[in-house]
């Protein structure tokens, strides 16, 4: 059976294990940290507790259905610091992310899971994209303007990857003329690569298209993206034509667009292979819940709300209720992976819309201008963090 350092070092194999030998390897991992957790967090285990669920309960895969989840909202929270299973003086990294309410998610970091949490995003981009070198434009803020910022810091763990990259938003400003020179003067010489969220490269894209400007970028070159595709507007961008026109425009292919899901709160970064499903590492477990009822897990195939169970976090209880909706399937990609792969669909109707794309574009248009009822039920699932048990 892989450990947690085995799975993140031989990835590529962890990530082809047959489905039997993956589902124990991510059980051991999720209930090793559930117990964790229930020992050291008492506002974790008061939910617990009220759910009539301990460690000794979860015998099983299909028993991780009822490990109470935090519903992402908390994050929010003033008293949000009491969500940690570790002293507050032992956070070494806190994540935000702010949407269209203003109010941030803060999520916070002891030194453990900040190690794991990088080593393993690494592991995922060199068995995902092997990059080794080149040039990368990242159309996003850089980590010394955003030192907070998710979007940010997951992306800038490429640049360790790199050798050489260049920032084209500053302060909220973004400049095309000056991506498009990066580009040009790296071509034939350097590899080359774009980093963002979608609605920026598609600004890029529209550059190119309005300006018949810019280079095609080479064979082997990848746009790598995060971020979600609504707009803080309420639009949402095709993925579809949008890897098209990236394909026509850039004189890739359209396997070399890719999207990766993920949110601060979480351990988890589903990438997109080459046949664009986004596949959960084996280290976390995907469950989709009853949008009615989240304490009920729907099969596979059907649409639900997502929910995130990392074995990775030492920090907070790391399974988590998204407001994202969207669909879980498992087996065997044409990629040759094997494991879970998750489909977003949208967001939760009610639910802000929330993400470090959408604030950046909401800045963004800010400087450039000086625009239902299915959300889960509480019951069980929506605790406040106002009065912690004692």
């Amino acid at each position: 059976m892989l450990t947690l350092a085995e799975m993140i070092c031989e990835l590529g194999t962890a990530s082809r294990l047959a489905d039997a030998d993956r589902r124990e390897a991510t059980f051991r991992l999720v209930t090793r940290l559930f117990a964790y957790h229930y020992e050291r967090n008492s506002f974790y285990r008061s939910l617990c507790e009220e759910a009539d669920v301990d460690p000794g309960t979860i015998a099983t895969t299909s028993d991780l259905a009822a490990i109470p989840l935090l519903p992402v909202r908390l994050f929010k929270e003033s008293g949000a610091h009491l969500l940690l299973s570790r002293p507050l003086e032992e956070v070494e990294l806190e994540i935000r992310s702010t949407g269209t309410s203003g109010v941030p998610s803060v999520a916070r970091r002891d030194a453990t899971t900040t190690t794991a949490v990088a080593l393993a995003l690494t592991a995922q981009y060199r068995e995902f994209f092997t990059v080794s070198g080149g040039a990368g434009l990242f159309l996003c803020p850089s980590p010394g303007e955003n030192p907070e910022m998710g979007l940010a810091k997951v992306l800038n763990l490429f640049c360790g990857l790199l050798d050489e990259s260049h920032y084209a938003l500053r302060g909220y400003s973004f400049r095309p003329d000056e991506a498009v020179e990066f580009l040009a003067k790296r071509q034939g010489s350097s590899l080359r690569h774009i980093f963002g969220p979608p609605f920026l490269v598609n600004r890029l894209l529209d550059h190119l298209q309005e300006t018949g400007a810019g280079p095609k970028l080479d064979e082997d070159s990848l746009v790598i993206m995060l971020g979600g595709w609504k707009r803080y507007t309420g639009g949402t961008i095709d993925e579809r034509r949008f890897r098209t026109k990236a394909s026509d425009l850039l004189g890739i292919s359209p396997a070399n667009v890719r999207d990766m899901y993920g949110l601060i709160e979480s351990d988890m970064l589903a990438i997109e292979c080459e046949h664009h499903r986004k596949h959960v590492p084996p280290w976390c477990h995907l469950s989709v819940r009853d949008i009615a009822d989240p304490s009920k897990e729907v099969r596979n195939g059907a649409r639900g709300v997502i929910a995130i169970l990392s074995g990775l976090n030492t920090s907070y209880p790391g399974f988590i209720l998204t407001e994202d909706v969207g669909v879980r399937t498992e087996g065997r990609c044409e990629c040759g992976r094997r494991g879970q792969m998750v489909t977003f669909s949208r967001r939760l109707k009610g639910a802000e819309v929330g993400c470090c794309a959408v604030n950046i574009e909401r800045q963004i248009d800010a400087l450039g201008a000086v625009g239902s009822t299915d959300v889960p039920s509480t019951a069980g699932s929506r605790p406040e963090l106002a009065s912690p048990p004692s």
